[in-house]
Parts: C-alpha cells; structure tokens; sequence
C-alpha cells in the first residue's frame, strides 16, 4: 500500500510540475529566467521531504511531527537564503527571481500541505 500511495504522490506532483511549466511558459516574460529551474528545484524538494517524512512517519508520529516543523524551518531559512543571495549577485533580475521563487514556493507548500492533511484525516478514520 505505501508503494501505491507513494507512487500517487510522484504522479501528483509531476503532473503540478507540469501544469507550473504549461503555465509558466504563458507569462516567462514576467518570470525570472530561472524559472525552469526553481520549478525543478521545488519538485526535488518536495520529493525529498515527502520521503523522508514518510520514513519517520513509520517510527513515531512525534518523530514525524518533529521532522515535519524542522524541515519546514529549515526549508525556510535555504529559501531566504538564496532569495537573498541571488537578489544581491543579480540586481536587475532580482525582484522578479523573488517573486517567481516565492509563488513557486506557496504554490508548493499549499501540495505538500493538502495532501498532509488528507493523509491524516484518512489515517484518523474521517
């Protein structure tokens, strides 16, 4: 079963990976040039994240509930970080970097965060 439901999660977030490209390609000419690569960076991420909580999932909830806050305070410091960085090495593309980093960014948080919580509720029995 966590093959079936591991795979249902790599095909989901191909296919927002996909719909992010499709999309992005419509208005590249507001987004930064690294656009590509911020998405397929996200996409790693995510995969990363979702793996490695899974697999303190199977030890402990509060092991899970743990790596879950860390990664996600982790997560956002990398992120300020290279917002940060690329905006002071790159002044003239920093402002749209910023802000196709941090759509990316919520677009997603909002994935791995709904699909947490479905994860949940089906695990409490709702």
């Amino acid at each position: 079963m966590d093959k079936e439901k591991n795979a249902k999660f790599i095909r989901q977030l191909c296919l927002l990976t996909l719909v992010i490209f499709a999309a992005s390609v419509f208005v590249r000419s507001n987004l930064t040039v690294w656009w590509p690569a911020i998405a397929c960076f996200f996409f790693i991420v995510s995969m990363v994240v979702y793996f490695l909580s899974q697999k303190a999932k199977q030890k402990d909830m509060r092991k899970f509930a743990n790596f879950y806050m860390a990664s996600t305070v982790v997560k956002m410091v990398v992120y300020l970080a290279i917002i940060f960085i690329y905006v002071m090495n790159n002044k003239e593309d920093g402002k749209r970097f910023a802000i196709t980093f941090l759509i990316y960014y919520l677009i997603y948080s909002v994935f791995e965060t709904y699909k947490l919580a479905k994860k949940e509720k089906k695990s409490d029995g709702r």
